[in-house]
């Protein structure tokens, strides 16, 4: 009898232990999991310019990488030039987010659109996010490649015909985009007189990185940019302006961007930890740093193409 209860006891033991060996395998495999679902998101300057051509320098476009799929905020001339040296695959692009018309944020869409169904979207359509306007801009680009996409989807690559569609949404303030892995925010800036001018926030397991797009200082870029691990603001150098346009043009310049030093003002009024110069109006890094550097006392990098800017 002894022997039968000692017995009993040792399996209820040796039971006990084995449940708690799955507890813990299970514990295990959902803190894998949960590691794998946040992944590393990173800003990639793919273009840090503005209109003035540099070879230096592709126009404005910013990708945001989350390793098993990226967006893209504008599309300026020789983004896809400045994506060919990088290792993002078309296959993984998720969404385009366009902050307004200035030729300078779209002038590579049009590019981007045709280059990303040939080599990697194939079936999937461009996801094409935007303010008021983004439709037409879509049935102009479509238009304007019809007899490229007659040529490669029927006659000769037979590459997939959705592909060559566009899926286009025209959005208001807020959250725009939800996969699961990245939350993206839609936010109005002010560029008057250009309007609607946009820009965007995105946020991943904690962490986040706001594109400002072109603007003046503001009380709603403040707000969106509040606690972002990255902000990536565009900034000219005054005294650039200054030297290369008309006192007249220069004023209105001025009137409608955000200069380094701003830009420093606005990092620090936001609490953000990183603050990245981009959409740079102006040659002269060591002065782009040095005014930045008058407001805002966190990390400042002033940006280069192909530059990649991780939250961590």
């Amino acid at each position: 009898m002894v022997a039968d209860r000692v017995r009993r006891v040792a399996c209820i033991d040796s039971g006990q232990r084995t449940a708690d060996s799955r507890n813990v395998v299970v514990f295990l495999v959902c803190c894998l999991l949960s590691a794998v679902r946040c992944l590393a998101i990173d800003a990639i300057l793919i273009g840090t310019g503005f209109p003035r051509p540099d070879p230096n320098r592709a126009a404005a476009c910013t990708v945001i990488d989350l390793g098993d799929e990226w967006f893209v905020v504008d599309a300026g001339r020789g983004a896809t030039m400045r994506i060919a040296a990088t290792q993002l695959e078309y296959a993984k692009m998720r969404a385009v987010f366009i902050t307004h018309f200035h030729s300078d944020h779209i002038a590579g869409l049009p590019d981007l659109f045709d280059t990303s169904w040939q080599f990697g979207r194939k079936s999937a359509p461009l996801e094409l996010y935007g303010p008021r306007g983004t439709r037409k801009l879509a049935d102009a680009m479509t238009s304007f490649f019809a007899a490229d996409i007659h040529y490669r989807r029927d006659l000769l690559e037979k590459h997939p015909a959705a592909g060559a569609t566009i899926h286009t949404r025209e959005i208001v303030e807020g959250v725009i985009f939800d996969d699961g892995k990245v939350k993206v925010r839609r936010f109005n800036v002010d560029h008057r007189p250009v309007e609607p001018a946009l820009g965007y926030r995105f946020e991943s397991c904690g962490k986040a990185i706001v594109v400002s797009g072109d603007t003046r200082p503001n009380d709603n870029l403040l707000k969106f940019a509040r606690g972002a691990d990255v902000l990536v603001m565009e900034a000219y150098l005054p005294e650039f302006l200054d030297k290369v346009d008309t006192p007249e043009v220069a004023a209105r310049l001025k009137h409608y961007h955000t200069s380094a030093e701003e830009a420093g003002v606005i990092a620090t009024k936001a609490g953000v930890k990183t603050l990245v110069l981009t959409h740079l109006v102006g040659f002269d890094e060591a002065a782009f740093l040095a005014q930045a550097s008058k407001t805002f006392k966190g990390k400042i990098i002033v940006g280069r193409d192909l530059m990649r800017v991780s939250t961590d």
